[in-house]
Parts: C-alpha cells; sequence; structure tokens
C-alpha cells in the first residue's frame, strides 16, 4: 500500500477518506484486527486515534508528521549513568539539551582522523550495500569496522549515557553526502514511525512522553553555514507536528511541508569542524540549508535507543518512504554499544570489530 505523503487526487481522496472513517469505527469498537488484510491491520492496530482524525478533517490534505506525542521534561534533572570525569555533562548542559533537544558540537575526534576516514568514506559511496543488497547509505556500521570503531568512542558512548542509561543499542545509522550545490532538507521531525513506513512503527518505546531515542551526528567534513550545516528550532520537540501534502518543498522523496508557529529567533544554525558531534532527538524539528559550495560535505549518524526499547517486532521487511523502496531485514539487528542488553527485545547483529594494528600486519 503507498502511504507516501502526497497530495492526491479528489477522486482519490472521495474514496480513501470514507474507507479511513469506517477504520477509525473499526477501531473504536475494539474489533478484531486479525481478520483484516495485513495492511489493513497495521492501519487499525498502530495508528493513533489523532492521526485518523487528523487525516479526515482534512479531506486527506493534512496529517502528523510522525506518531503524536509530547515530551515531559523529567522531574529531576541529572545524568542517568556514572561516567569517567571528563565526560561529565554539567547540570546547565544536562537541563539545556531537555529545554532545547540539541547539544554540542561536542569534541570527539581530530581532523587527521577524519581527513583519512573521509576517503574510506568516498570509497563506498557507489558500491552496493552487503547488508541490503543495493546502494544505500542506511547502516554502514555493519559493513565497516572504523565506522564502528568511531561509534563506539567513550567520548560519544559516555555522553549519551548520560541521557538514555547506561545500557544502549544502535538501530541505524547513515552515510550523509551533501554535494555541491545539492538543495536544502526541509524541516522534519520523528517519533516512532520514523518518516519511513506509515504502516507500521520502527521502534516500540514503552512510554511516548519519555526521552527514548537519540541521534548522534558526527561531522567528517567542516560544516559550515555554506555547505549547509545543520539547524534546529529550539524547544519543537515539545510535540509531534501536523504537516501539509504537497507544497514546493520536499523531505527526499517525499513531498510535504511541516506546518508550525515557532518564531524566527527560535532557529538555531549549528556549524560543526570534522571529528566533532552533536546529539540530539529526532523530535526536535531540524533540517539543514543548501550546499552553496564547490566541495562536499559528509558526515554520519546513529540512532540509539535504551535496550528497552524493540525495534522492528516481527518484521522481515521495512519501508522507507523517503528513500523508496523495501528493506529486507535478514541481514540487520540491533547493536550492543554500551552496557548489557537484558531486555533482548529484538534481533541481533553486532559489526564486526577493527582487527588491532598488529592482527592487520600478519593477515
Amino acid at each position: 500500500m503507498n502511504l507516501a505523503p502526497k497530495l492526491r487526487p479528489l477522486w482519490q481522496r472521495m474514496i480513501i477518506v470514507p474507507a479511513l472513517g469506517m477504520l477509525l469505527v473499526y477501531k473504536a469498537l475494539h474489533l478484531p484486527s486479525s481478520i483484516l488484510p495485513r495492511d489493513i491491520r497495521s492501519i487499525v492496530t498502530n495508528w493513533h486515534y489523532a492521526q485518523f482524525w487528523m487525516l479526515i478533517k482534512s479531506g486527506l490534505t493534512r496529517t502528523y508528521i510522525d506518531e503524536p506525542c509530547k515530551f515531559r521534561m523529567p522531574e529531576k534533572v541529572a545524568a542517568k549513568a556514572e561516567v569517567a570525569p571528563e565526560f561529565q555533562f554539567t547540570e546547565e548542559q544536562l537541563r539545556s539539551f531537555y529545554e532545547n533537544g540539541f547539544i554540542g558540537p561536542i569534541d570527539a575526534f581530530s581532523p587527521e582522523e577524519m581527513k583519512e576516514f573521509r576517503n574510506e568514506m568516498l570509497a563506498v559511496e557507489d558500491e552496493v550495500s552487503p547488508t541490503y543488497g543495493f546502494k544505500t547509505p542506511r547502516d554502514p556500521h555493519f559493513d565497516m569496522p572504523k565506522i564502528w570503531e568511531y561509534m563506539k568512542s567513550p567520548a560519544i558512548t559516555e555522553r549519551v549515557a548520560q541521557l538514555l542509561g547506561p545500557d544502549l543499542l544502535v538501530w541505524r545509522s547513515q552515510h550523509f553526502y551533501k554535494g555541491p550545490g545539492a538543495a536544502s532538507i526541509q524541516w522534519h521531525q520523528a517519533s516512532t514511525f520514523m518518516v519511513e513506513d506509515y504502516l507500521d512503527p520502527a521502534i516500540f518505546p514503552k512510554n511516548l512522553d519519555e526521552m527514548y531515542q537519540l541521534t548522534v551526528w558526527v561531522a567528517v567534513d567542516d560544516s559550515t553555514y555554506e555547505n549547509g550545516c545543520i539547524e534546529f528550532i529550539k524547544g519543537s520537540h515539545e510535540q509531534i507536528r501536523t504537516i501539509k501534502f504537497g507544497g514546493e518543498e520536499g523531505f527526499y522523496k517525499a513531498n510535504f511541508t511541516l506546518e508550525h508557529d515557532y518564531p524566527e529567533d527560535r532557529v538555531v544554525k549549528v556549524p560543526v569542524k570534522a571529528g566533532q558531534f552533536i546529539i540530539f532527538t529526532e523530535r526536535c524539528i531540524h533540517g539543514s540549508g543548501p550546499n552553496t559550495t564547490d566541495r562536499h560535505r559528509l558526515a554520519f549518524n546513529m540512532r540509539v535507543i535504551p535496550t528497552d526499547v524493540a525495534v522492528y517486532t516481527d518484521k522481515e521487511k521495512y519501508r522507507s518512504v523517503y528513500n523508496g523502496g523495501k528493506y529486507s531485514l535478514k541481514n540487520w539487528g540491533v547493536s550492543l554499544l554500551r552496557g548489557e542488553d537484558k531486555h533482548q527485545l529484538s534481533r541481533v547483529r553486532q559489526p564486526a570489530e577493527l582487527q588491532p594494528v598488529e592482527q592487520r600486519k600478519v593477515a
């Protein structure tokens, strides 16, 4: 079923809106979903009432960008894990993160390390992913030991642990190649469907109001105002917003405009030097400007969750609305980043470790 967010012809909307109304009634009456076709069953089971109602009352022209939820500020601002002094956030930094939705840039790697890694990233930019069997920037940590080594750096893991807890998993990663003259990435945010598969959530947190996922974004090249550094709207993680289908903007292959009323003075552009990183919640509205230079801008990210959050439960394939197509999950799994996975809620795939220099020379 094609659920890409786009403005549909009137005749399609006249068919779909009444059908959604019937599914909403079906859900409200708690009728058995097991008898329904797979895609219809997913809609009835996974969609929030607010998602149904926004589509219906707008005539299929607006909806929530992701599963509706609101962030609840913790009663006490404190680190969720004990870490070495050199990695500790101050109480002021922790409060800033919870209030703004992001923190950084933070130093992690040297420019020399990133210069060497830049060549490795460029070498695989057009290569077929061994994990998925086609060209995709998705989940390079499975196939590139060096990137997994960077992800496991205490400079990163010990910062994230203070925000999510001591036991952490990586469930997604991605390369970012923003070429010369590349367009901007419009404002967007995400909660559980991740602006990907609008039938099934990707992640299943126990409490939507808490902090249950964070993104770590690492600059391989200097990220500047000129080449399209990442931008945030401070405090916008307070709730998931609605989108209007169609318009001139787009998020990769999805076509919509995020609706919000935040003033311009809440917008923050964050330049990041090569080897530095930012931590943010995907619920914080973010995007990036165009690359107006004649050079590329490289980066990679990882999405981190506590071990009590399940991912891709009982699924063999997962759709990606904005990237297009389906991803087979037969070679996918969550990867233990820090601590211990006591819950075992998702399939596991631990990336290959980078061999020590001595072993590589012998091999």
